[in-house]
Order: structure tokens, then C-alpha cells, then sequence
């Protein structure tokens, strides 16, 4: 009497693993992924662009932003947190909703330096594009009260240089609430970035 060795169920292993694996990827693709938090309403403001126009933070409304507060001379994170947001601008663009669908924000806590001449110099300079940002200015004080309601704690050293906490870059959906808040610089991690930004895309 013959018996069948080990080898001749090999066909069958590998079979059960294919459907195993087929059936795993039909899973993840009917089972929408985990949705971002909701972790507060966004506070609505009133700034300035650097035409001297009144920007309403509401104006966005419908569209999925990402926030940064900074100032022009920084030295390091200001700098490359801009320039990262680029890099997601440009990859926005491609997917072809850059401007209609997502926007950026960057607000200026040094309008004393931060004129609308310097804050244009910096946003040429970074290759920044005007369809899609808002580049906003204001009183001190008041961007200070606005970053504050954000969780953002600024302190002016006097010499030119701002003191924050990195985590001021944040991400707002479409009905204006924070669903993400970033470390700035280069501890960016734009995959992830660009990952929540298509997934509240999807979401509107």
C-alpha cells in the first residue's frame, strides 16, 4: 500500500494560502479604514492677507487644510516645515485637487518683520502657490490669542526670535474641525501627512 509523502500536499498548502491572502485583500478593500479623530472644532478667525484684505477663516469652509503658524526668519522649522508643505502641495497637484479641494495656511506670529514685501519674498522663495494658500498677517497680540485657542504657545524673546511648541501644524476637514496635529520640521512625516489629507478628501 502506497502512502502520499509530505510533498504531495505542498499544491494544496500554497492553494489555502492564496485564498487566505485573496481573501484578506477582498476584506481591506470593502472595509472603509479607520476614520482620523475629531479632536476639536477648528476657532474661527479674522486676519489679514498680505493685500491688506479681510480673511475670514470660515471662507475655507468645505475644504481640508493644512495650518501652519511660523515666521519668516526661523532659523530651521519654520523653513522646512514650508518647504514640506510644498513638497505636499506639488503631490496635491498631481492628484489634481490642489486649490479646490485643499488649501494651506500659514499665519505669521512676527507681523513686525512679517511685512506683505517680506512675507511675498519668502513665499516666492519657497516655491509656494498662491491658488491654494492663505498667507495671513494681524496685531501681535491677536495672532497670539488665535494660536492659543489652537494650542499653540508663543513667546517673543525680543530679539527677533519666537519661542513655540513644534506641534503647530494642523490638519482641518471640510466641516472646520482639527482631525490632526503634526510635529513641525523634520520630523514631518509627509506619507502619513499626505495619507490623512486623501482620506478626509474622501470623506467631504
Amino acid at each position: 500500500m502506497k502512502t502520499k509523502s509530505g510533498s504531495g500536499y505542498f499544491p494544496y498548502i500554497v492553494l489555502a494560502m492564496f485564498i487566505v491572502i485573496a481573501g484578506y485583500i477582498a476584506y481591506k478593500s470593502l472595509v472603509p479604514a479607520k476614520s482620523l479623530p475629531v479632536i476639536k472644532a477648528a476657532p474661527d478667525f479674522v486676519l489679514e492677507d498680505l493685500d491688506g484684505n479681510v480673511f475670514h477663516s470660515e471662507s475655507m469652509n468645505g475644504t481640508v487644510r493644512l495650518m501652519e503658524f511660523m515666521f519668516t526668519s526661523c532659523p530651521d522649522i519654520c523653513p522646512v516645515t514650508t518647504y514640506k508643505m510644498v513638497q505636499i502641495q506639488e503631490e496635491m497637484k498631481t492628484r489634481g485637487i490642489w486649490g479646490e479641494q485643499v488649501k494651506m495656511i500659514a499665519v505669521s506670529f512676527d507681523p513686525a518683520r512679517d511685512t506683505p514685501e517680506v512675507f511675498n519674498a519668502y513665499a516666492d522663495r519657497m516655491n509656494i502657490d498662491r491658488s491654494g494658500w492663505a498667507l495671513l498677517r494681524g496685531e501681535e497680540k491677536n495672532i497670539q490669542q488665535i494660536a492659543k485657542q489652537f494650542g499653540v504657545t508663543i513667546q517673543n524673546m525680543g530679539d527677533g526670535q519666537f519661542v513655540h511648541n513644534v506641534t503647530s501644524l494642523m490638519l482641518i476637514d471640510g466641516k472646520d474641525r482639527i482631525r490632526q496635529i503634526y510635529e513641525m520640521g523634520s520630523e514631518m512625516d509627509n506619507d502619513t501627512i499626505i495619507k490623512d489629507i486623501l482620506a478626509l478628501v474622501d470623506e467631504q
